[in-house]
Order: structure tokens, then sequence, then C-alpha cells
């Protein structure tokens, strides 16, 4: 389908942009045929409204002939042809309309006879200039398909990173367990493997509600809970319509990640995690805050967690979405921004 006729926004667009160009047409004809002004509009106005929907034939020309690679002797002669159609076609509906609206106003058909040659030049030339118009169309159309195409390409990339470095993080933490208390080591590998299966099944998808977002991290704090003990409090408070809200997958749980890895295992006595999220007509905002050692190294602070999610962040939104960063004193805030239902620039 044409992209002018996918609504009526842009159909009441387009309609509104031939306004200037039938006032054109009204101008060439009445100086053509020495017509009144009320008497051109009689003819101009119809003539204008079926000129503007055979000028969205182009649409269909244009993606079957692409400049690259078509002869330019072919495209000359296939676009002269198609004006001269149009034009005949114009004509000859207009004429039908001026010869019932002769009965009115005598001497019509007439006056337009003398003025066709102009007008049929008219026709010829807007039409062209509607080839011009679809092609443009057709470039911003493929860019912006290549811009998308190349978003997902990323984020594919992104996904494969992320469930390794899942996978490496849970092993190392298991065999820091397997000879201080085995126990416990068993309990993180089932806790471990119903993790990796969850993310696995959630990362083959583009979008998951924020709902299953948060169960996922959830199950991944019950991992690392194992391992820390009374070290790891988690504070939660999202609002109720955060759960429905669209988000891409293994987006929040990075963030939780680097809170406990960077935050509450620099401490001795642990830490509480503080997770908040917030829904807006405009978009979600996420949370997480954390204490830290102000003196543990500050090397890989903002470590592979952060960076995952600020490109994954930036290959689906582009900068509609935001992940900003503060710390003060011993306590570090990561929130995150992103537009949700259509909101997306």
């Amino acid at each position: 389908m044409h992209p002018v006729l996918q609504s009526r926004c842009s159909l009441f667009a387009y309609l509104a942009a031939w306004i200037p160009l039938g006032l054109m047409l009204g101008f060439v004809l009445s100086a053509a045929g020495e017509i009144p002004s009320w008497q051109s509009a009689v003819i101009t106005i119809p003539l204008t409204l079926v000129l503007a929907f055979v000028c969205l034939s182009p649409w269909y020309m244009c993606r079957t002939l692409p400049l690259v690679g078509t002869p330019r002797g072919k495209l000359f002669v296939t676009y002269a042809l198609a004006a001269a159609c149009a034009s005949a076609i114009v004509l000859a509906v207009v004429h039908l309309v001026v010869v019932v609206e002769s009965r009115f106003v005598p001497g019509l058909q007439l006056r337009l006879k003398s003025a066709l040659p102009a007008v049929a030049a008219m026709i010829c030339l807007i039409y062209i200039l509607s080839i011009a118009f679809h092609y443009v169309l057709l470039a911003v159309e493929s860019s912006r398909r290549a811009e998308i195409l190349s978003r997902e390409a990323e984020l594919k990339a992104l996904k494969a990173q992320v469930n390794p470095h899942f996978l490496f993080n849970g092993l190392n933490s298991i065999s820091a367990l397997t000879s201080a208390d085995p126990v416990k080591a068993r309990e993180m590998c089932v806790r471990l493997s119903d993790f990796l299966r969850t993310s696995l099944r959630l990362g083959e998808r583009t979008s998951i509600p924020f709902g299953e977002e948060l169960a996922l991290t959830r199950t991944y704090l019950e991992v690392e809970q194992v391992r820390f003990g009374q070290r790891l409090r988690v504070m939660q408070d999202f609002d109720p319509g955060c759960a429905a809200c669209d988000v891409p997958p293994l987006l929040f749980q990075p963030l939780v990640e680097n809170a406990i890895k960077h935050g509450v295992a620099t401490l001795v006595e642990g830490g509480e995690i503080v997770m908040t999220g917030r829904r807006s007509p405009e978009g979600l905002r996420v949370v997480v805050e954390n204490p830290f050692d102000p003196e543990a190294p500050a090397s890989h602070k903002n470590g592979f967690g952060l960076a995952s999610v600020r490109n994954r962040l930036h290959a689906r939104y582009g900068n509609a979405a935001k992940l900003e960063i503060e710390v003060k004193q011993n306590r570090y805030r990561v929130a995150l921004w992103m537009p949700v239902d259509g909101n997306v620039q």
C-alpha cells in the first residue's frame, strides 16, 4: 500500500500539499483560457483532486525501476509515456465533469478547450515532479530500513555476549563456594540453572514485559543470596504499571549485577540494594542504588554490565533512552529511562 494511504493523517497532509498546486493550476487555466476566476475554480477543483490521486501511481513504478541499475533511456521513455497517459486520463475525467457543469455554466466547455495545451503541459510537469518526490520517498524508506537492520544486527551481537558473561560469573561464584560450603555450592548450581534457562528463553525475544525482566532479576538475586547470605539485602518499590511495559530483555538484571559486584561485594558488612521503578505516559524509569567502598580500586567500575546496557539502549532506541550514573560519597546510583508504548523517536 502507498505510504500516503496508510493513515488518515498522512492522507490529509498529502491533500493539503495540493492546495498551492491547485491554485497554480487555477491561475494557468484562468490566464490561458481567459476564464473568470469563479469559473476557473469550478474546473480546477475536480482537476486537482483527480491529479492528486493519479500522482500516487509513480510509487509503484519507482519501486520496479530503481534509479541505480535501470538504463536511462528506459526511464525516460517509461516516465514520458506515463506522464502523457496521466495527462490524458486527468483531462478526460475533467472533460466529463465540465460537460455536466456546462448545463449550469454556459460556454465553460469552449473556454476549457482553448486552455487545454497549457493545462496538459502543467499536468505533465507536476506528474514528473511527483516521480522525483517518490524516488526521494523510497530513498528515505530504504535508509530507515537499513538503519533498523543495522540496529538489529548490533543487538544480536550484544546479546551473544550477554549470556556467556552471566555463565562465567555464576561459575566463578560456584567455584569459590565449592571448598568453603559445598551445600551452598550445590544450591547455587540449581538456582543458577533456573536463571540461565530463563535468561536464554527471554533473550530470544526482541521485547518482553518488564514484569518478566524483574522476575528474572529476582531469580538472579536468589542465586547471589546463596553466596552472600545476610550481607545482601534488597529493597524494591515498583509502580504496578511498570510490569506491563515492553522492554528489551536482559537489560535491568545487569544493573543489579553491577551493584552487587562493584558495591555489596566490596563491603565486609555488605549492604542494601534499592530498586525502584516509575511509569509515566512518556516512558519507564528504573533506578538501582547501592553502597560501595570509595577506597576500593576504581578499575572496571563501569565494566561489561553498564557498557552492555548503554550500547543496547542506543542500538534499540537511539537518543530516545538515557542511562545516568550518579556517585555521591559512598552511594552509587544508576537511573535508566526508556520510552514505551510507541514513544520511540
